[in-house]
């Protein structure tokens, strides 16, 4: 079965789900697929650099120095300034997403291609928050100490929906055989999702199945050349030392919050962002 079905299939079962259950029993959820599938499709960046750098000792070097430090100075920047480090990140998060979504469409990647990549993510990221608006302007207001209105919200949104149009026709030439209707028929899905669900159980419903599943196949094809039961699972196994390693450091983060009376919000944020904006930057390179 082809694995848009299956991501489908998933997100209509989670939205009948997310109707049946507690808002209480989505949060728990949500934590529970992020700090697994969400945390093992970016826990094999060092096979990754390794394949990216393959003959290149020195280059395999600096790119794991370059790493290991992107994801110290990005935890400080975002303890230090936390406003300017959630819009790097989120800005970060919409270049992967929409990278992820749309780069095996392109028949040809340049900026354009770039731009339609953050344009989506935009998009994504747009509707996401506004439809969960009050929830949003409450992190973020937790995080930074600053509140966004609702309208930026929806600003967002629509900047993101004319750039998405925009970068599409822009791309129409070399965007391969993409299904117009699919996509209308999906934002459409996802809205109805946003809406309906709490925002940490909508993001985490995206983030696995329409990120974080077909990125996991994708790096394994990358890794190992076929996508199959055995190669799945030899990733996982290879990914297990660096997914158990984050867990202890999140961990770490929860017992150092409750000590230093700090905020776990602001530290849980941090650890995120100084996982994910290096795993992007792998990614970007291997794509």
């Amino acid at each position: 079965m082809n694995l848009s079905i299956i991501n489908l299939v998933l997100t209509v079962f989670l939205l009948w789900l997310t109707i049946q259950i507690n808002s209480v029993y989505e949060v728990y959820l949500a934590y529970f697929f992020i700090l697994t599938v969400g945390i093992i499709h970016g826990a094999n960046d060092i096979s990754l650099i390794s394949l990216l750098t393959k003959n290149k000792r020195g280059s395999r070097l600096k790119f794991l120095l370059f790493y290991l430090g992107l994801i110290v100075f990005t935890s400080l920047v975002f303890l230090k300034f936390p406003l300017i480090a959630l819009f790097v990140f989120i800005g970060f998060s919409c270049y992967h997403f929409g990278e992820q979504h749309f780069y095996t469409k392109l028949k040809a990647h340049n900026f354009k291609g770039s731009l339609l990549y953050i344009s989506y993510g935009v998009l994504i990221f747009g509707l996401l928050f506004y439809l969960n608006s009050s929830a949003t302007t409450s992190i973020i207001l937790e995080l930074t100490g600053v509140v966004i209105a609702s309208n930026y919200f929806l600003f967002f949104f629509l900047l993101g929906l004319v750039a998405t149009l925009f970068f599409v026709y822009l791309n129409f030439k070399v965007l391969n055989d993409l299904d117009y209707f699919q996509e209308v028929f999906l934002l459409l899905l996802f809205a109805l999702l946003f809406k309906m669900a709490s925002l940490l159980w909508a993001f985490a419903i995206y983030f696995i199945i329409w990120h974080s599943l077909p990125s996991l196949k994708d790096q394994t094809l990358a890794l190992y050349g076929n996508f199959n039961k055995q190669n799945f699972f030899k990733y996982v196994k290879s990914s297990a030392v660096n997914w158990v390693i984050s867990i202890i450091g999140l961990c770490i983060v929860y017992y150092i919050s409750a000590f230093f009376q700090i905020r776990f919000i602001t530290l849980f944020f941090a650890f995120l962002a100084s996982i994910t904006i290096p795993h992007v930057i792998v990614m970007f390179y291997l794509n």
